[in-house]
């Protein structure tokens, strides 16, 4: 697990669609679309629902982002 996936995914649990987010990143919605996947497949669920273009986040996707927040968070602390 990687803090760029772990941003990424706090960012598309904050806004969507992927292209906007995407973009506000200045990556392409593939590439955030891959960085989510590998993230889901190594934590073993699915963090978001996918309804054709659109996503959601999944049961499972609202705890971790919870998680997430805190690390993050945490870290910034560790840096100041």
């Amino acid at each position: 697990m990687e803090l760029l996936q772990l941003e990424y995914f706090l960012k598309l649990a904050e806004k969507e669609p992927v292209t906007s987010v995407a973009e506000e990143l200045n990556i392409s919605q593939p590439a955030l679309s891959s960085t989510i996947k590998k993230l889901e497949k190594e934590l073993g669920v699915p963090l978001f629902e996918r309804h054709g273009r659109n996503i959601s986040l999944s049961p499972y996707g609202k705890v971790f982002r919870d998680y997430v927040e805190q690390a993050l968070i945490a870290i910034e602390n560790g840096k100041t």
